[in-house]
């Protein structure tokens, strides 16, 4: 697995839809195909300009409360345009391509879809471990774009209290902070992405690679590395196009650092997790994002005593660690083996 990390890593600045994360997927490709798997590079058309999407949601929101204590109506119109592009990124940035690396879909049985990302993140400021920590609430900036709406629909309908000023400041305020915060990641370079995602794909190959020796008896593999990943979560799922009792998704994040953890809405899914973790004895103090699905899925990463990804979005992301990815496999094995085992009739 670190000599899959090397080799990725060796494609510089293969940030979404680039011509480095292109260069990127025909390695993977190669890499699959010599290991006797037959393999595709599909491309796919997508707006992976998320940062740049936050940043002008921000400032149309903000432009728009500004403008309302004047003119309320064109401020109103101004505010609902950001803060529908902060919930619902309107398609007015240019679209660009990227590329999946995918195996062969069998035409029945159920489908584990083993995905991972293969694009190195932004860099940023704000991403730094310091301040990442206080990201979390991913919701805040849409939540302070509906006050400010909000205020200024109330102008408009005539009711301007004393106080209406003072409510829709600090959400205000919020958006600034957005703004810049979201320009400052759009205008950085890319980071080099060992741990943040390298690390994941290699693991996630690897998984696939056992899983083919040693198949299950119901679950059949699928890989799918996604291009853009960081941009466009849960495309691999939509990709697939199946009926959610034919497909079970295992998303392998960042796990080049820290202690393996896991995610699960799905009940069948949650109680395979729990088993495999019991036996490996692993207790994480902290549970990665879920894998961005409807379908039955999982989503398996390393965080640290923060409950972050260590030396994500940074420079010195360059350093994986073999015992964090070896535990990371066995812990997917695991899932995957308990979850055959309950679902199989023998």
């Amino acid at each position: 697995m670190r000599a899959l990390v090397d080799g990725l890593c060796s494609f510089e600045g293969r940030g979404a839809c680039t011509d480095a994360e292109r260069r990127a997927a025909l390695w993977l490709h190669d890499e699959v195909r010599a290991r006797m798997q037959q393999a595709w590079v599909e491309t796919l058309w997508v707006r992976p300009q998320r940062a740049l999407a936050l940043a002008l949601g921000a400032l149309l929101t903000t432009v728009g409360g500004l403008l309302a204590t004047a003119a309320p109506l064109p401020g109103l119109v101004i505010a609902a345009i950001g803060t529908l592009w902060m919930f619902v990124p309107l398609p007015l940035l240019p679209r660009r391509a990227t590329q999946h690396v995918l195996t062969a879909v069998p035409d029945d049985g159920i489908v584990l879809a083993i995905t991972a990302a293969f694009d190195a993140p932004k860099r940023g400021l704000v991403l730094n471990d310091r301040w990442r920590r206080f990201l979390k609430p991913r919701w805040l900036p849409a939540a302070a774009a509906a006050v400010v709406t909000a205020a200024a629909a109330a102008r408009v309908a005539g009711y301007e209290p004393g106080w209406l000023g003072a409510v829709q400041l600090v959400p205000t305020i919020v958006l600034l902070v957005t703004l810049a915060a979201a320009l400052d990641v759009a205008l950085s370079d890319w980071s080099p992405g060992a741990n943040d995602n390298a690390s994941g794909v290699a693991v996630a190959l690897q998984l696939f690679d056992e899983l083919k020796r040693d198949p299950p008896a119901i679950l059949e593999p699928v890989l799918i590395l996604t291009g853009a990943g960081h941009a466009l979560r849960g495309a691999a799922g939509r990709y697939l196009g199946l009926p959610s009792e034919r497909v079970m998704l295992l998303e392998v994040g960042p796990c080049g650092a820290g202690t393996p953890a896991w995610n699960a809405r799905h009940p069948q899914v949650r109680a395979a997790a729990e088993e495999a973790s019991a036996a490996l004895l692993i207790t994480a103090s902290h549970r990665p994002r879920p894998a961005a699905t409807r379908l039955p899925a999982i989503r398996i990463a390393a965080l640290d005593g923060r409950g972050l990804t260590p030396r994500a979005h940074q420079p010195d992301d360059t350093e994986v660690g073999d015992a964090t990815m070896d535990a990371t496999l066995d812990l997917a094995l695991g899932v995957v083996d308990a979850l055959d085992r309950a679902i199989s009739p023998r």
